[in-house]
């Protein structure tokens, strides 16, 4: 939190390390803050010619040709992409293409066994490795010397991670870092001149400090009473001395010590959840086994359950998660880890493959695939795409894209800083609605489900949703009442919270979060090493015991935290509330093109995603262009 060079808050993060306001004016402050400006050169690798229709992920790859060069001349380089699945990707196609980087290349990524991970990074720092293709398990405190270069595929989103990938190479005094970056698609050019602007001017994101989070207290005063036991008053005093928990109320802590020592209210009947009893004054764990589950259970980093992926004969790969394995058959091919794979049986938690000539197009996908545009990096965004109205651009990526730009003005408009754009028009699949706040795709999310429950609120009327870090569609079968809308208080943050809660199945998404609060409590037991329980069972468990817990105690801090991270996390709320509190007060245009225009190409390719065909993806995009193009 304190020790960072990509942190934007460092007084906030100060008073967060100092404890709570009261601890904080006892102590004595300083920040540290180093005078050496760090020298990083970004260049962008430009296509030949902008797509007049972008669409995610396909630009990126047609780029390989140009970075080939890149990395022949470069010592040592790291390739970063921003999900394990196109890393994946990317090593593959590198090598299918240029077969001469056949043992001089490699592949790290967080579930790739650990063995096969430090023998990545000792080749590394030995020089041995001309390229590795990577994702941020690479980026944070490690130092390649040998790294020449790095290349950056697609937007990281973030300014912060963006630096920290740079550091990567010239990591020695005076040394400058080199850093390039390739587009995934047209309007990411965009990003690229954005992310070169926000290290000019230093504008580096914020990092927001957790607040209250009960699930993390529990287990805390379990792992206490785990051991030679804690005594009330004074953790107490200990914890509100604490930023995370200065504000944690009597009545707050008085529900969690019930909660430890009896299960509350609503599992006070069942043993397993009485884990903590009060002995000669302190608060201990007695019995046995569950100390043995707790301590089986430390840790607050949750993600989908993993399998075990293992050769035959006994060597280990790495993990990937349940959800993918299960859905293939022995016999079935898939590539992982930089090889093709034939799986031959699971057994337990493990898939036990072999190596196999034949080629395979399944990647395994990882839960947290696609990272939201930053606040940061969203506000130069929209400056950035002013400039290309500009008849001479000071970036080059700006210029490159100036065509893209000026065929979307003609055909709809350009908003200014000050303007906020709509654009509505009718095709063969129905009447559309597209707004762009450039605000990233979670705020999107919140505000299309937002916008569409306001809206149906006029009349009856069903929406279908698609979004993208730049905007979103609202698409229905009947004509939609939009300037209606506006004027009864579309962009109004009058009951918004309310609104919100209302607009998404708020019940289903506060349950996805719950599964984490409740393994991260120990209400769930997740199994011994090498026999875990099923991701379909740890599922049914923590939705029996949010209803349970819904219906005969819904005051329960575990269902508040549920609801607020839901909030926070997935929808954005605060970062919504200031988007619409600025398009309040931006001049509104509504344009009605006669076709799709660049800015929504990409977020109708997006919902196409989610359609079942048998026409490939590819073809469907191909004929969408030649039927829109100019």
């Amino acid at each position: 939190m304190g020790i960072s060079a990509t942190i934007g808050n460092l007084s906030e993060a100060m008073d967060v390390l100092l404890g709570s306001e009261i601890e904080n004016k006892k102590r004595k402050k300083k920040i540290v803050r180093a005078k050496i400006q760090k020298k990083i050169e970004v260049e962008s690798i430009l296509p030949d010619e902008v797509e007049s229709f972008p669409w995610a992920g396909y630009l990126g790859i047609k780029l390989m040709d140009k970075i080939i060069p890149i990395i022949r001349k470069s010592k040592s380089t790291l390739v970063f992409t921003n999900t394990r699945s196109q890393t994946e990707i990317w090593f593959q196609k590198i090598l299918e293409n240029y077969p001469e980087f056949a043992g001089q290349m490699a592949m790290h990524h967080g579930s790739i066994d650990r063995n096969i991970r430090d023998w990545v990074e000792n080749s590394l720092h030995r020089g041995k490795l001309k390229l590795v293709v990577c994702t941020s398990s690479l980026d944070l405190g490690v130092d390649f010397t040998p790294v020449e270069t790095v290349i950056q595929i697609g937007s990281p989103k973030g300014v912060a991670r963006f630096l920290q990938r740079a550091g990567r190479s010239g990591h020695q005094p005076d040394a400058v870092s080199k850093i390039y970056f390739v587009p995934t698609h047209s309007l990411e050019l965009v990003e690229g001149a954005a992310l070169k602007e926000a290290l000019l001017s230093n504008s580096v994101e914020d990092r927001q400090p957790v607040i209250k989070p009960y699930d993390v207290l529990v287990q805390y005063l379990v792992t206490l009473a785990a051991g030679e036991g804690f005594d009330q008053k004074k953790i107490y005093d200990e914890v509100k001395s604490t930023f995370a928990y200065q504000t944690l109320r009597e009545d707050e802590w008085g529900w969690i010590m019930r909660f430890i020592t009896s299960g509350g209210d609503t599992l006070k009947n069942y043993d397993e959840y009485s884990k903590v009893e009060l002995i000669d004054g302190l608060y201990k764990v007695t019995d046995r086994r569950k100390m043995l589950f707790h301590k089986m259970s430390i840790g607050t980093i949750v993600s989908d359950l993993s399998m075990n992926v293992k050769y035959l004969k006994g060597g280990n790969l790495g993990t990937i998660e349940e959800s993918f394995l299960t859905q293939l058959r022995p016999g079935d091919v898939f590539s992982f880890a930089g090889r093709n794979l034939e799986l031959l049986y699971i057994r337990e938690t493990t898939a036990y493959v072999k190596k196999t000539k034949q080629r395979s197009s399944r990647i395994p996908s990882w839960l947290g695939g696609r990272m939201p545009l930053s606040s940061q990096l969203s506000k130069m965004l929209r400056l950035k795409l002013n400039e290309a109205l500009h008849d001479n651009p000071k970036d080059i990526e700006i210029r490159k894209i100036k065509p893209l730009v000026e065929l979307q003005s003609r055909r709809s408009a350009v908003p200014k800083s000050n303007e906020f754009l709509i654009e509505k028009f009718k095709s063969e699949d129905g009447y559309h609605l597209f707004f762009y706040p450039f605000e990233g795709r979670l705020v999107h999310e919140g505000m299309a489900a937002l916008f569409a429950y306001r809206i149906s609120k006029l009349r009856p009327i069903s929406f279908s949703m698609a979004m993208n870090d730049y905007g979103f569609e609202l698409l229905s079968d009947t004509e939609i009442p939009i300037e209606e809308a506006i004027k009864k208080g579309l962009f109004g943050d009058d009951e918004l919270q309310t609104d919100i809660l209302k607009s998404i199945n708020s019940s289903e998404m506060a349950k996805r979060r719950f599964r984490q609060i409740a393994r991260i409590t120990g209400l769930i037991f997740q199994g011994y090493p090498g026999k875990y329980k099923s991701t379909k069972n740890i599922q049914a468990s923590s939705e029996l015991l949010f209803d349970v817990f819904s219906k005969y105690e819904p005051d329960s801090l575990l269902i508040k935290q549920s609801f607020e991270e839901m909030l926070q996390f997935q929808l954005e709320e605060s970062r919504l509330r200031v988007c619409l509190d600025r398009i309040r007060k931006q001049k509104l245009i509504i344009t009605t093109p006669t076709m799709p225009t660049p800015f929504s190409f990409p977020i109708m390719v997006d919902r196409m995603r989610e359609e079942v065909t048998t026409e490939k993806f590819a073809d469907r995009i191909k004929k969408m262009q030649l039927k829109y193009a100019e």
